[in-house]
């Protein structure tokens, strides 16, 4: 890349690409690599912050500091919280006005803080930048509303109801019933006949489909596709990424999907998927496919396959600039229309994984964590844990992620010290008092700890919480749930 100029303490590089010949590209700066983000002409700029590339324009200061209005409204009798970008130049009055993009997850996509309601304290989609950087070098303009999905409910909200769930790739022990109570079907309802009608009365936009879009990752993902292709008189365009298709098997979407297929306005797709197996790459693979092998007009269908992509908002906000361009125009420079998909099948990924997280199971010693449950004194303590690829330190088998809760530790000896079998390999563990959301949300009160960074020398050790600091309620109808932000490791005697 050529260097420009320097901004501050800055530096800005450039270069030169064929958009229709390259719609992804990563920056190599030293030794270290970016992940790839979309290259288009629908964004100004990437802002190299802390080793992560963010939206921003061009010769301008970035700040990433969003105002946002919040508007609640009601759905199934509980508060929905609203969350309405408009951009640094809003004109309310401008005869041309503004396309609308709605966002599924809203809490996750403009800003962060989990005191303030929002997903997590480290990273959004950054919706709004995206925006004003698109602004700074086309003359598209649109505002953005996101509707959070935040707590339990987010399982009922985001799967609509087409029958029967699939349940071959949920643990054993969990029920349909108590995995969602399909509530999808009238969320979408909710955001075309309350949110959309709100929008329309008090902002200066367009209300037909042409201008309006919808999109949502997850979930979110499946319930955009469900909810743009029931209602395309409302939606032209559906950003349909990493979506949980297998929630649901072929029959239910074969029955689904027979009156959508020849509709004379069919809204366009776009579809993003990354890894086969880890970020919903199979899934969508096989719907993107049907849909072109059923008859769905091809140009109004792209997929972006990134066989390296996680399941993580970092991957999702770095192709968010494809995502506009589809909405402006229909089109994706980079991709074809109606092509079919193919991954790698890496159905059976164990051995290319344990090679790309640089891990050795010939490495493990058998081992247990523990926890000092003396203050807390909770009735049962649980560990969840996540990230990575985790093994059981003992059989040095999967040790597989469990619904949260999590896995119920075991009490040593009628005293305050509680054990299990150490995972090995993961990124992230959680102590709780083993209370379900679906429990916090009907409010029994429940305890955690904060997400704790975890790694294989942790094993042995014991973990206590620092009860000098107060733990902090979770937001809205989870606010039962009190999080402890505090606590410490220490190594672990039998003679303590």
């Amino acid at each position: 890349m050529k260097k420009e100029n320097e901004q501050g303490a800055n530096n800005i590089f450039t270069c030169q690409g064929d958009v229709n010949l390259y719609n992804m590209v990563h920056v190599k700066f030293g030794e270290k690599s970016s992940m790839d983000v979309a290259f288009n002409s629908f964004i100004s700029g990437w802002y190299l912050k802390k080793d992560e590339l963010l939206p921003y324009i061009t010769g301008k200061e970035p700040v990433y500091d969003p105002k946002f209005e919040t508007k609640t409204l009601k759905f199934d009798g509980r508060d929905k919280l609203v969350y309405i970008y408009t951009p640094q130049n809003y004109d309310k009055s401008a005869e041309d006005k503004y396309s609308v993009i709605y966002m599924f997850d809203g809490q996750s996509i403009l800003t962060t803080g989990k005191d303030s309601g929002m997903d997590n304290d480290t990273v959004c989609w950054n919706v709004a930048e995206h925006l004003e950087s698109m602004m700074s070098v086309t003359d598209n303009k649109a505002i953005i509303v996101g509707i959070e999905n935040n707590d339990f409910y987010r399982w009922d909200e985001l799967v609509p109801d087409l029958g029967d769930i699939n349940t071959e790739k949920e643990p054993e022990n969990v029920k349909p019933e108590e995995l969602t109570k399909k509530r999808g079907s009238d969320f979408a309802n909710f955001v075309c006949d309350t949110v959309m009608p709100y929008v329309n009365e008090n902002y200066n936009v367009y209300t037909d489909a042409e201008h309006t879009a919808l999109a949502g990752s997850s979930l979110g993902g499946l319930e955009t596709f469900y909810t743009v292709l029931s209602h395309p008189d409302k939606f032209g365009t559906g950003g349909v990424m990493s979506a949980t298709f297998d929630m649901y098997a072929d029959k239910q979407w074969t029955d689904f999907l027979k009156d959508k297929i020849n509709m004379d306005n069919a809204p366009f797709l776009y579809f993003y998927a990354g890894r086969y197996n880890g970020d919903n790459g199979d899934v969508s693979q096989t719907m993107y496919n049907r849909l072109i092998e059923d008859g769905y007009p091809k140009d109004k269908l792209v997929f972006n396959k990134n066989e390296t992509g996680e399941h993580m908002i970092e991957y999702w906000r770095g192709i968010y600039p494809e995502f506009l361009e589809a909405v402006f125009t229909q089109n994706v420079a980079g991709l074809e229309f109606g092509s079919p998909v193919q991954y790698k099948d890496t159905s059976d990924p164990l051995e290319k994984i344990l090679k790309e997280l640089e891990l050795d199971p010939s490495k493990i010693e058998p081992g247990y964590i523990y926890y000092d449950n003396s203050e807390t004194k909770w009735d049962k303590v649980y560990a969840y844990w996540w990230g990575g690829m985790a093994f059981n330190s003992f059989t040095k088998e999967p040790y597989y992620f469990s619904e949260w809760p999590g896995f119920q530790m075991e009490r040593i000896d009628n005293s305050d010290i509680y054990r299990i079998k150490a995972p090995w390999g993961n990124q992230g563990i959680i102590f709780d008092s083993g209370v379900t959301d679906r429990e916090v949300s009907e409010g029994k009160e429940a305890f955690q700890t904060t997400d704790i960074p975890y790694n294989n020398d942790l094993i042995g050790k014991l973990y206590k919480i620092d009860m000098s600091v107060e733990p902090k309620a979770d937001p809205g109808v989870m606010k039962s749930k009190r999080r402890y932000s505090a606590g410490n490791w220490s190594d672990y005697s039998a003679e303590k």
